[in-house]
């Protein structure tokens, strides 16, 4: 079949790469080594197959024709990339060539097809092809801005920052970005801004930026999550969290990668919320300060108008129980006497009443004597009403705050003491009111069954969300933790100015 067919033999046998000779027929009639490797066939089962047999059927009409042309002597030779079927069935990619052998006379007599396995190469192929289109339909799809910058020159991270700043400025450029990107700095199209120098770009132009480099560099060429604002004179501004990281080979910056979200919304909305929230504290500051004024003006009535008509009544009562007229008929005597009496009784239950209500509405001991007798006020009557042991540490001498916070101080202690009585099961409470110069601190403790963490954070749990409020108008803050069978603790803290 071959000239010098020892020789041909030994190099078609050896070969390094798969070889075979192929009838017009198509029928395998010799086949080397590594062909049969490349197939997983031995040479008998190869020789006693056709090639189409071991072709995968997509592709056996474009190799068909090329062989018919091939023979027909309209082409010298082909080559393309076809698929087989191994003996395990597996697919199987092959580099195939061929060419025709003919005689003298040049009829064809049989053809000779050199194959390499690409397999692996094509399969490395596929998965970067795969890989590729994921990270182009991540990018391209992507809401948030995605950068790459590469630097024209290496910048040698020993150099000192504001060197390597300065550097990047010159030789770094925008090599790659999605639309989301250029819509965030006012261009429609990824491609209007790809290739721009970094200095020339409009991030760039922000002097924050060089801050958030410093610290990028600073912080080993990667951060996470960096709050950065874009002022534009022609756009309302504009906020970005941005992450970066940098890619550092053999002590060199090569590039920078970048991610970047569109926080402005969200700002505004925390700005807008937090305006309101402000506008609500303001309002339920007024409206706290306008109930404690008609508090006072109520109590001060009750005490001026109807303490003293009270008081005015019953000494005419006094006086008609002394002018009464002696009497023949005792027993007329003995039931005018019990009437005046029962009246008496009645107008001195009722004028306690008033005195209470009047101190409830506005005890006049915070207005004459102050916030600390006040304090010590309230902690005695509490343990005179409630049984329960009442603690009280204050400061030598009054302080000095403004009326305001005086107030605030005070309701939140009522109510604290409130819930003590209501719910606490205690048998000891201690009231601590301490103070310096910045700050002033109310401290109430007891002994009872503990406040559980749901019943802090219970949305129904007023008196704790009053206190809370009170103190947050006075720009305090408030906070209020226990442990089972040891107890509550609420703490004020109040700023003295």
């Amino acid at each position: 079949m071959f000239p010098n067919e020892g020789r041909l033999r030994l190099a078609f046998d050896s070969a390094p790469m798969g070889m075979a000779i192929v009838g017009l027929d198509y029928r395998l009639l010799r086949v080397n080594k590594a062909l049969c490797e490349a197939l997983a066939y031995d040479e008998k089962e190869l020789l006693a197959s056709t090639l189409v047999d071991i072709t995968h059927p997509d592709d056996k009409r474009r190799d068909t024709d090329l062989a018919d042309k091939l023979i027909r002597g309209e082409i010298p030779s082909y080559r393309l990339e076809k698929r087989f079927f191994n003996k395990k069935g597996s697919l199987v990619w092959l580099d195939l060539t061929a060419v025709v052998i003919r005689n003298e006379l040049g009829e064809p007599q049989f053809a000779l097809a050199m194959v390499e396995d690409i397999t692996e190469r094509r399969r490395a192929n596929e998965a970067l092809r795969t890989s590729e289109e994921r990270y182009r339909s991540f990018v391209v799809n992507s809401s948030e801005a995605i950068w790459r910058f590469e630097t024209e020159r290496p910048i040698d991270t020993k150099l000192p920052v504001d060197e390597q700043i300065a550097l990047f400025y010159k030789y770094g450029y925008l090599a790659e970005c999605n639309d989301a990107m250029a819509l965030m700095y006012g261009h429609e199209r990824a491609d209007d801004i790809v290739g721009a120098r970094f200095g020339d770009l409009a991030l760039a132009a922000n002097p924050a930026n060089v801050h958030v480099l410093r610290d990028f560099i600073s912080n080993g060429y990667r951060l996470q999550q960096v709050e950065i604002s874009e002022p534009d004179p022609q756009r309302p501004r504009k906020c970005f969290s941005t992450s970066l990281i940098g890619i550092v080979v053999n002590g060199f910056l090569l590039r920078v990668w970048g991610t970047q979200r569109d926080e402005t919304q969200r700002k505004t909305a925390e700005i807008e919320l937090e305006h309101s929230h402000q506008q609500l504290r303001s309002l339920a500051a007024y409206l706290q300060n306008l109930r404690e004024r008609e508090r006072t003006d109520i109590a001060r009535e009750m005490h001026d108008v109807l303490g003293q008509s009270l008081t005015a009544l019953k000494i005419d009562l006094a006086w008609i129980k002394k002018s009464l007229p002696d009497s023949s008929n005792k027993a007329v005597l003995a039931g005018m006497k019990n009437r005046l009496n029962d009246a008496t009784r009645l107008l001195n239950e009722t004028i306690a009443a008033v005195k209470t209500l009047s101190t409830e509405l506005r005890p006049g001991v915070l207005d004459k004597f102050g916030l600390v007798a006040a304090v010590e006020w309230q902690c005695q009557e509490f343990g005179r009403r409630t049984g329960i042991k009442s603690e009280c540490r204050l400061p030598d001498a009054e302080l000095n705050i403004s009326p305001e916070r005086s107030t605030a101080t005070f309701r939140i202690l009522q109510e604290a003491l409130a819930n003590v009585g209501r719910h606490s099961m205690a048998k000891n409470v201690s009231i601590e009111l301490k103070a310096d110069d910045q700050e002033l601190s109310l401290i109430v403790r007891d002994d009872g069954r503990g406040i559980t963490t749901d019943e802090a954070l219970a949305p129904d749990s007023l008196g704790l969300l009053g206190m809370r409020e009170r103190a947050q108008m006075v720009g305090g803050n408030f906070t209020v933790y226990g442990k089972p069978m040891e107890g509550t603790t609420i703490e004020a803290r109040i700023p003295v100015v």
